[in-house]
């Protein structure tokens, strides 16, 4: 039986891809927002705003390729995960929806405005470094403690070599070392996102979206003309701030940037209530 935090998300769904199972949960009904998870998370990650948001919208929280019930894929690159977004879109019959992102979530979200904008309303961005995007002083030694991972998920072999049979601990070290109210990640939400990582090959294929991290920052490079859709950039005060915002300037002429006080990186789950606010009345 479902924990009552699942059930929150909507209804399990799943749909083949170009040959991928893309698992999503689905709920409300309304113009669609499509919800994208975080690393180490899944979908389960938007379990605290999908009840609200579903109040006004049609909400669809997707499983990343690679990650929770979604099957992997032959690249990580955040182009090849955009595109297959499109083609999802394209497949549920959505014309425009609204898109949000966290952590590589965001990565991905952020490509998808440079390369089929045309079916976007709007973009939210939720903490991320995103590749060719983020201010580089970001990735300095002075930050080291906020970036450290984007080097060491990187490296071939060894974080998977290390991390073998402790997937728990690393996890739960991210969970509690990178919040700012620390009891909004339980035990139980710690074993559900557990539960998915330690399953074979996850752990491994949430690396290669940091190992395809130079590609996918190339491939946004190429955003040189800015587009009028509008972007809302939000970042934790004690993670990214409003260096989210910096990067989608790059992108559009209509940029909101809000720092939300008392939150780290994971917002959804430290600031859910905030957040809901922030989304219904920009959105």
């Amino acid at each position: 039986m479902e924990s009552r935090n699942i059930c929150e998300l909507g209804i399990k769904k799943e749909v083949n891809v170009e040959k991928v199972k893309i698992s999503y949960f689905e709920k409300g009904e309304g113009d669609v927002i499509i919800l994208l998870n975080g690393w180490p998370q899944t979908s389960y990650m938007w379990r605290k705003i999908t009840t609200p948001l579903s109040k006004k919208f049609r909400i669809i929280a997707v499983d990343l390729p690679g990650l929770g019930n979604s099957e992997n894929v032959s690249s990580y690159d955040t182009k090849n995960i955009a595109t297959l977004l499109n083609t999802f879109r394209n497949i549920l019959k959505i014309e425009k929806f609204h898109l949000i992102g966290h952590d590589i979530g965001s990565w991905i979200a952020s490509t998808y405005f440079i390369y089929f904008n045309k079916y976007l309303k709007s973009l939210t961005v939720l903490d991320a470094g995103i590749p060719g995007l983020i201010p580089e002083e970001v990735f300095s030694l002075k930050n080291s403690n906020k970036i450290w991972q984007f080097y060491f998920h990187k490296i071939d072999e060894i974080p998977e070599f290390l991390i073998k049979g402790k997937e728990k601990e690393y996890i739960s070290w991210y969970f509690n070392k990178k919040s700012f109210i620390k009891n909004s990640i339980t035990n139980e939400d710690i074993e559900e996102y557990y539960s998915k990582y330690k399953q074979e090959n996850v752990m491994r294929n949430s690396f290669k979206y940091y190992k395809a991290f130079e590609k996918s920052a190339e491939q946004n490079k190429i955003a040189i003309n800015k587009f009028p859709t509008k972007i809302l950039a939000i970042g934790g005060e004690f993670a990214m701030a409003e260096n989210v915002g910096i990067a989608m300037e790059k992108l559009s002429y209509n940029v909101t940037t809000k720092v939300i006080k008392n939150c780290a990186h994971y917002i959804a789950e430290e600031q859910p209530n905030e957040l809901v606010e922030i989304l219904i009345n920009w959105l």
